[in-house]
């Protein structure tokens, strides 16, 4: 960090200034306003110095709240024979432990081990779930390329399809009940602000020319319509389309979100999720923020009570 001021000007403003390399390219940016020249004479007979040494404290103070992390690997440890034909690198991807470790203080170990503590299952949810996650930041893919690719990462994972597939409809059945756990665990990692809510919905299209069918529930007769239909994708493609609505916080971390049949009017979907993401707050004074399309008249009625607003 360094001081930058117009030192042609008769009342200079002060800046606490950092430089910033973008590729080859290095350029600056102002970090901080330590104030204007004739501002600073009211508290300091010499505003230059003043500015100097606020600067050195900017420093000091940066230096300070840096944190260490230290990761300790096994080198002696063997990797396992794959039986493979043809030869591969045997470099492994070890940058994971970070997210592991951010991972790790979501306790969803704990999670999966209480829900699955009555199911008679051989393999491991959160271990499943966190090679998911990892790849998807790492290495964004379906989940059968994540299970092609686990080889990059250090560590033996013994999953298989079937395994990943058992594991969706565990997550499917508790899906709320994940989402609660989430927003829980992760206000141990940083504060959230549930004092705003941002709503947006979107839509997914499928690589295929004919909708789902509705079908109806042989027990109860209940009619279950399709998720994947015909709608106005956002996209512009004639291909059938899944909408998907999400709720962000004011820090812009997600909070929820929903999945709806793509033929759905998206204005209709806010309530009943808004309702469930309530459900896992303890200050429900919250602003609902939306654009016009998601501003519609029930929205706006369910968001004049309970100290909700909208915007």
């Amino acid at each position: 960090m360094k001081l930058n001021y117009d030192r042609k000007s008769k009342d200079p403003t002060y800046f606490i200034q950092v430089g910033i390399r973008n590729g080859k390219k290095v350029t600056t940016k102002n970090v901080a306003r330590i104030g204007k020249h004739s501002e600073l004479l009211k508290i300091t007979d010499d505003p230059l110095e003043y500015a100097k040494l606020k600067v050195r404290e900017y420093n000091e103070q940066i230096k300070n709240s840096k944190v260490e992390y230290h990761i300790t690997v096994d080198f002696d440890e063997k990797l396992i024979n794959q039986g493979n034909v043809l030869s591969r690198s045997t470099s492994s991807n070890i940058g994971y432990f970070y997210l592991k470790e951010i991972y790790s203080s979501l306790k969803m170990d704990h999670y999966f081990l209480d829900l699955c503590k009555e199911r008679r299952i051989q393999f491991d949810p959160d271990l499943i779930l966190r090679m998911l996650v990892f790849s998807r930041i790492l290495d964004p893919g379906s989940k059968l390329h994540t299970l092609n690719h686990l080889h990059k990462f250090y560590g033996v994972f013994d999953i298989s399809h079937q395994d990943v597939l058992r594991f969706m409809d565990i997550l499917t059945e508790n899906y709320d009940g994940y989402l609660a756990h989430l927003f829980d665990a992760s206000n141990s990692v940083i504060r959230r602000n549930t004092s705003i809510c941002y709503f947006d919905c979107t839509n997914f299209y499928f690589e295929k020319e004919t909708e789902d069918e509705d079908v109806y529930d042989e027990v109860t007769g209940e009619l279950i319509k399709g998720l994947l239909k015909y709608g106005l994708s956002k996209e512009h493609r004639p291909n059938p389309i899944v909408q998907m609505g999400l709720f962000m916080d004011a820090d812009g971390i997600p909070l929820s979100m929903c999945i709806n049949s793509g033929s759905d009017n998206e204005s209709i979907c806010a309530v009943p999720a808004e309702k469930k993401m309530l459900d896992m707050f303890k200050n429900k004074d919250i602003i609902y923020c939306s654009d016009a399309g998601l501003g519609y008249t029930d929205t706006r009625l369910f968001n004049d009570f309970g100290g909700r607003k909208f915007v």
